[in-house]
């Protein structure tokens, strides 16, 4: 009897190896625009592993702090997807209201904050049960970034007449405080200390830099023409920038706030994320429909994946979640 349980289970075992693909390396996740899907990729040797289908216009996704979660927003639908990086599946879909932008996550991954454009509202989900918990009504929320701390929340609002960088209290929900703004805001990143926060303005070929103490901006740092995403990498005194006109990752040296170097990317990047501790980039570009990795020791762009249609924001796993239940992600056609 022992020994038929054993054939059962080899087989059961093969069967499996042959149908699943393993991550050798924490995976990125990127939301195809106009596939309606989010790609999984494997950072260890940048091959595809799944695409996984979503409603219509992935806009904004974050990483759970575990790796073990992605909410990815869908701006032509009214829902975030959670999808589960151990099946690389759709576990669980939230009902937030119509055209969800950008996403963001409290530190401790207690909460996800979702822009929702179409209901003039910042939604807040409890990651523990998946559910609404509350919001905050702000004019076309378009992106959030949350300080270190998990306590404050910026929101870009791109409302008709009420352009702002919109300050929220994430206990309690509520508005603390806006910056008035005569350009539309875009993306948006907090300083690992609190005090800054830079973001990007459509019509301005400049990186602002908001005093997060006075809300005031104390620098603009000039860029390639339409700068979109910049994000810190952190504990390496530097910022990054992604300029879509003429398609550069650009290097701020946040000690002097100045540019230290520029790579040239793709055609349209739209989003950055951080890997290999630190020291690589992936820029997704939207126009050309693949991935750069860039080198930031080198300033070199040393990869360049065909991902899917339109790739726009992408997340990648802490490292330590490669090791999660063997690093296991069950393949499909990419």
């Amino acid at each position: 009897m022992r020994s038929r349980v054993k054939i059962a289970v080899c087989f059961m075992l093969g069967v499996f190896a042959a149908t699943a693909s393993f991550a050798a390396g924490p995976k990125a996740y990127i939301g195809l625009f106009e596939d309606n899907a989010v790609a999984v990729l494997d950072t260890a040797d940048n091959r595809l592993l799944a695409t996984i289908p979503i409603p219509a216009g992935p806009h904004g996704l974050v990483v759970t702090p575990d790796g073990r979660s992605v909410y990815a927003s869908s701006d032509g639908d009214s829902k975030v997807s959670v999808i589960d990086t151990v099946t690389d599946s759709v576990r669980a879909t939230i009902e937030v209201g119509k055209s969800p932008h950008g996403v963001a996550i409290t530190p401790d991954g207690s909460t996800v904050l979702a822009a929702v454009f179409g209901a003039n509202a910042v939604v807040f989900i409890d990651v523990s049960s998946n559910a609404v918990r509350g919001q905050v009504s702000v004019p076309g929320p378009h992106n959030i970034a949350v300080t270190p701390d998990g306590r404050t929340a910026y929101v870009a609002a791109q409302g008709k007449g009420a352009l702002a960088l919109v300050v929220v209290d994430v206990r309690s929900m509520l508005q603390t405080a806006r910056v008035p703004l005569d350009k539309t805001p875009r993306a948006l990143s907090v300083s690992p200390d609190g005090r800054k926060v830079y973001f990007t303005l459509a019509g301005s070929n400049a990186v602002q830099i908001l005093d997060a103490r006075t809300n005031r901006i104390t620098k603009q740092v000039p860029v390639g023409a339409s700068p979109h995403h910049p994000l810190i990498v952190p504990g390496a005194g530097k910022a990054l920038v992604v300029s879509q006109g003429p398609g550069v990752l650009s290097v701020i040296d946040t000690s002097t706030d100045e540019v230290s170097g520029t790579v040239k990317v793709g055609t349209l990047p739209h989003w950055i994320a951080i890997g290999s501790g630190g020291r690589l980039a992936y820029v997704t570009n939207e126009g050309s429909n693949d991935l750069s990795v860039v080198n930031l020791d080198s300033l070199s762009v040393v990869a360049t994946i065909p991902v899917g249609n339109a790739p726009r924001k992408i997340v990648v796993q802490p490292a330590t979640a490669a090791t999660l239940s063997d690093s296991g992600s069950r393949s499909s056609t990419p």
